[in-house]
């Protein structure tokens, strides 16, 4: 008989972009963190404490002297320790982060209205048109035309979330409609 008493957990290896996309999290929530990087509390152990994953305080401070290389945070040593201040390079950088990482939401049940994104924008934006494209894509979206697109749940917010990020929000538009020529194809689509 097999005795499971003492199984070892199994911690999945830390990944070094992970860490310092923790770091610029951590640093986003609290914007102004005083870390004590020499002590197990201050921003590591947020950073640490808000991931799945694990990871060496000594990862810890290589990661936070690289986003410093990179002019993503700001390492100033203190008396106590050193603290840590997001710079706007550091933001952007999460944007983009956050943008690569976002999902349009399934909701269990469809309310039988279509959102649509349309966008016209200029060919000397050609490189945000193509890139939001390639997005809307990845998130699943249906391509009804060049620039129309459409899901059946709500995402407002996603969408613009993309459209600011690519700084074309201004030749974007979003619509909700009750009814399409295309809608038995759609709803084969989606399935809803």
């Amino acid at each position: 008989m097999k005795n499971n008493k003492f199984k070892a957990e199994v911690k999945p290896l830390p990944v070094k972009k992970d860490i310092a996309d923790k770091i610029l999290t951590a640093l986003l929530f609290a914007y102004i963190v005083p870390a004590m990087l020499t002590s197990p509390f201050g921003l590591y152990a947020l950073a640490v404490g808000a991931s799945r994953y694990y990871f060496r305080k000594s990862d810890f401070h290589r990661e936070a002297k690289r986003l410093q290389k990179r002019g993503y945070v700001a390492l100033t040593k203190t008396k106590t320790g050193f603290m840590l201040k997001l710079l706007s390079k550091g933001r952007k950088h999460l944007k983009s982060v956050e943008i690569e990482h976002l999902q349009l939401a399934i909701q269990k049940k469809w309310n039988g209205k279509w959102h649509l994104f349309i966008f016209d924008i200029p060919e000397e934006n050609r490189s945000a048109r193509d890139s939001i494209r390639r997005k809307l894509k990845q998130l699943g979206m249906y391509n009804i035309q060049r620039s129309v697109f459409v899901y059946p749940y709500d995402c407002r917010r996603e969408l613009g979330l993309v459209s600011a990020h690519y700084q074309v929000d201004r030749f974007c538009l979003y619509a909700q409609v009750d009814d399409m020529d295309l809608d038995k194809q759609l709803r084969k689509h989606f399935q809803v």
